[in-house]
């Protein structure tokens, strides 16, 4: 982990808390690669794109495709 501020971690968590409730609130999430619906949260892997320093876009995706979603992800920092 690179040097963070002491607050991103403690904002993660609260990110994957709201992640979540809207899963048990809704009972699935959008997976942000496919937009398909997740059903299962253990199929859900939670990934945080640095927007700034302090701040991350906490984003849901389905294990299937996290591999790829982030692979795009980080060729499009090129």
């Amino acid at each position: 982990m690179e040097h963070l501020d002491f607050e991103t971690l403690p904002k993660r968590i609260l990110g994957m808390q709201r992640l979540e409730a809207l899963f048990n609130q809704n009972g699935y999430l959008i997976c942000q690669s496919s937009g398909e619906k997740i059903y299962d949260f253990d199929e859900v892997v939670t990934i945080f794109i640095p927007l700034s320093p302090s701040t991350d876009q906490v984003m849901a995706v389905h294990s299937d495709h996290a591999t790829e979603f982030m692979q795009r992800c980080l060729s499009n920092l090129n």
